[in-house]
């Protein structure tokens, strides 16, 4: 193509603000940037400084001067229609503006009418938003120098009136460029140029997935509609409609493929529609057109349909068109093909310097060019040379590599693959790699923040970069450090969990605990250990722990700890499951149960009350297990553990009473009462509220409650400690015929519990012995020989 039409090229883009206000946006200083941000602390009554934004893109809209760029955060949305009403100058527009990401605007305008209204203005620029509205999401009406650069647009569609087009240029517009945009599902066209309009340039834009036509010119003369992508449209991709003359067609990819919103009847039009009045001193050629079938027209120029480029070339246009089938991922990135890469007119009028991901051509080395100089491709998108390469880094300190770095690494391959180098930024030579995926380490010479940079090169074409930024921390301290829990208040026993942390493996722990044993030495266990140990008495003793890593370091720490003495507990009995009663130990809150009259491990533990309190066990709910509870005698109160989970707080007797449950009603389940030791008096409470006394014992007798008979109802008796070291305990009977017998059984400082030991159906007496934790149980009644055994109240 002659150089005097790329001349004129240039000329008549910076007439349509392309050059001038487009490609690039010109960076402005603080003071001619508005901010728009309505997630910050925005005002519209503001001046639209960063520090408070305008809430809305309409505040800033109605201030903006020329030369002053509104700066809409990203990531946002905003609601309403903006109306703009004031202009820029030649070489100074107003732009309205925010962030694009691989292709995507990341700003959203709705409405419920138009998106954005351009009526009566002009050097003006729209960029970098996506766009949604039900009547034509842009409308541009007798304005001049216009911009609508890399927007997605939706819309076009009216309610239950006429639909509309996606972006409208009217009235007598002039010099409107519509460039590198996104337009969806366009009802009756993606862009529509009406008639009076004059110089606009519809270029490098993807029209896809419309119900109508791509682009609709009406008595639109010379029209520039060059290097778009329409793909997937059932109405034609372009209409050159009335008279639309002088309209340059170049550079595009036209293809109807099949396209399920058609439905199974598609419209029959040709991608490229020109009519009688349209065609004279009009430009087709280095398009790409593919009908929707073979049986469909490719062309309808001047009311006659031509099947195929060759028979189009007929008519003395398309000299260069072909009907080769694109191929497209998702975003309408096509894949390198002949015909498509490389076969486009670089000189067209209207093409731009970059794609519409802002990329510059790329040459395939693989693909001829035929267009009569340099290359470009057709469509709105260049296939690039798929060079790429990428880095991630991250300390990674091993066993004597504490300064450490791993990176991951990606070298695609290029058209004509090269080399790729990863230079770690700390002075090293760069490591030279092979294509593909790859993991490399590297030592630094001292802590610090590095950036390494992987650079990948083809040998025909482009270079690409990739860094990352890695901190290598100084090698951490060797420390020590434990901790220790109470496993056994019976037995003064405990366990440390010693811990050590280095940037190199712990091969040692040493733990002295302080009592005069030999320290226990554990080799191999890593950096976490648990040791056990026993005191035998408790006492405050000085904890020491030592820990070695693999690189001789040693750290200690220190502590003095208090461990409780020897503590046996208060002993318990119920029926916990079976058809003999159980025994336990309550030891300050914490209930250890065991199931069998043995030596063995407890059955359960579990943790209900507080130091002080006096385990009670009884039927509160009528089940044929007992449930716990506790009576506090500072307060004179039981609180009963229910078996929905609910605790009942019954308040009765006086502080210092001691608590005697039993069966006193006889309907099924217990009720609560109270032993007063000063005046020998038992005060049982019954489900009415009502109470009643017995005076039954001597003042310091302990009560005891069983079915000492057998009757299936609950007595009453006392237990009373022996006064003198030779005297035995004594265990007092209450009959129902108010009679009592007696027992001798234990020693001083001997517990008392009573309980059905053998399954008889009847109550029979034994001892706790705290001084050993031992249980005897008494089983003359069942012809048995006595229960003895041990529980300990072990902490879990």
């Amino acid at each position: 193509m002659p150089l005097s039409r790329r001349v004129g090229l240039a000329v008549a883009i910076a007439g349509s603000a392309v050059a001038s206000t487009v490609l690039p946006f010109t960076a402005h200083a603080e003071s001619t940037v508005l901010h728009v941000d309505n997630q910050a602390k925005c005002s519209d009554e503001g001046t639209g400084t960063q520090a408070q934004p305008f809430c809305t893109i309409q505040a800033a809209a109605d201030v903006a001067e020329p030369g002053q760029t509104v700066d809409i955060a990203p990531y946002r949305s905003y609601s309403g229609q903006v109306t703009v009403k004031r202009s820029g100058e030649p070489g100074k527009p107003i732009v309205f503006k925010s962030t694009v990401s691989d292709g995507i605007p990341t700003a959203n305008v709705s409405s419920s009418a138009h998106a954005f209204v351009l009526d009566g203005v002009h050097d003006v620029t729209v960029s970098g938003l996506s766009l949604e509205a039900p009547q034509e999401a842009v409308l541009v009406k007798d304005s001049t120098r216009i911009a609508l650069d890399r927007t997605e647009v939706r819309g076009g569609r009216n309610g239950a009136g006429p639909a509309t087009a996606n972006i409208r240029v009217t009235g007598t517009s002039t010099n409107v460029t519509v460039s590198r945009n996104r337009v969806f599902s366009p009802p009756v066209a993606g862009v529509a140029i009406d008639a009076g309009v004059t110089g606009a340039v519809v270029t490098t834009n993807v029209i896809a997935d419309g119900a109508g036509r791509g682009v609709l010119v009406t008595d639109a003369p010379r029209t520039i509609v060059v290097g778009n992508t329409f793909a997937r449209n059932c109405g034609a991709d372009l209409e050159l409609a009335g008279n639309s003359a002088g309209t340059v067609v170049e550079n595009n990819i036209l293809a109807k493929l099949p396209a399920p919103r058609c439905g199974s009847t598609p419209s029959t039009a040709a991608p490229l529609v020109a009519s009688a009045g349209s065609i004279q001193g009009t430009t087709v050629d280095y398009n790409t057109v593919v009908p929707l079938s073979e049986t469909s027209a490719s062309y309808s120029w001047g009311d006659i349909s031509y099947a195929t480029p060759g028979e189009f070339r007929g008519t003395g246009q398309g000299a260069h068109e072909n009907a080769v089938v694109p191929r497209f991922d998702d975003y309408y990135r096509p894949v390198a093909a002949e015909g498509l890469t490389d076969a486009a007119d670089p000189n067209a009028f209207g093409t731009l310097a970059t794609d519409f991901f802002e990329k510059e051509p790329a040459d395939h080395p693989g693909i001829a060019n035929t267009a009569p100089s340099g290359y470009r491709d057709r469509g709105a998108i260049e296939v690039q040379d798929p060079l790429g390469v990428h880095v991630n880094g991250s300390p990674w300190a091993m066993d004597g590599h504490p300064l450490n770095a791993q990176f991951l690494l990606t070298y695609a391959a290029s058209w004509t693959p090269g080399t790729a180098t990863l230079d770690f930024g700390d002075g090293s030579a760069p490591v030279v790699l092979e294509p593909g995926s790859q993991v490399v380490n590297h030592d630094y010479p001292a802590f610090g923040t590095y950036t390494a940079t992987l650079t990948g090169t083809s040998l025909t074409g482009p270079s690409r970069t990739s860094t990352a930024q890695v901190t290598v921390e100084p090698v951490p301290d060797l420390t020590a450090q434990f901790s220790w829990k109470l496993d056994d208040r019976s037995r003064a026993r405990i366990t440390v969990t010693a811990q050590g942390t280095s940037p190199f493996p712990i091969v040692r722990h040493v733990v002295d605990f302080g009592d005069g044993t030999a320290p226990a030495v554990s080799e191999g266990h890593g950096a976490n250990l648990s040791l056990t140990h026993e005191y035998g008495v408790g006492g405050s003793y000085t904890i020491t722990e030592t820990v070695v890593d693999k690189h001789g370091r040693t750290a200690s720490q220190t502590k003095t700890v208090g461990v409780p003495g020897p503590q046996a507990g208060v002993p318990f009995t119920g029926y916990f499951g079976g058809p003999s009663s159980h025994n336990g130990v309550f030891d300050n809150g914490l209930w250890t149960l065991s199931y069998n009259k043995t030596d063995s491990q407890p059955g359960t533990t579990w943790y209900f009350g507080n130091p002080g309190d006096i385990p009670v066990v009884g039927n509160w709910d009528y089940t044929c297990q007992c449930q716990h509870a506790i009576y506090r005698p500072s307060t004179a109160a039981f609180d009963l553990s229910r078996t929905d989970g609910s605790i009942s707080h019954v308040p009765f007797g006086n502080p210092g009473d001691l608590p005697a449950v039993g069966s006193w009603d006889r309907n099924g389940h217990d009720q609560v009462g109270i032993y007063r030791p000063s005046t020998a008096e038992f005060w049982v409470r019954h489900d009415d509220g009502s109470y009643t006394p017995l005076h039954f014992g001597n003042p310091g007798d302990v009560p005891i409650v069983g079915d000492w008979d057998g009757v299936h109802h609950s007595q009453f008796g006392v237990f009373r400690p022996a006064a003198n070291p030779w005297e035995p305990n004594l265990f007092i009977f209450r009959h129902d015929d108010g009679s009592y017998s007696t027992v001798t059984y234990g020693m001083p400082g001997d517990l008392p519990v009573v309980g059905d030991w053998s399954g008889t159906g009847r109550t029979s007496y034994g001892i706790f012995r705290p001084g050993n934790h031992q249980f005897t149980l008494d089983n003359s009644y069942a012809g048995r020989a006595d229960n003895v055994y041990t529980i300990y109240n072990n902490i879990g």
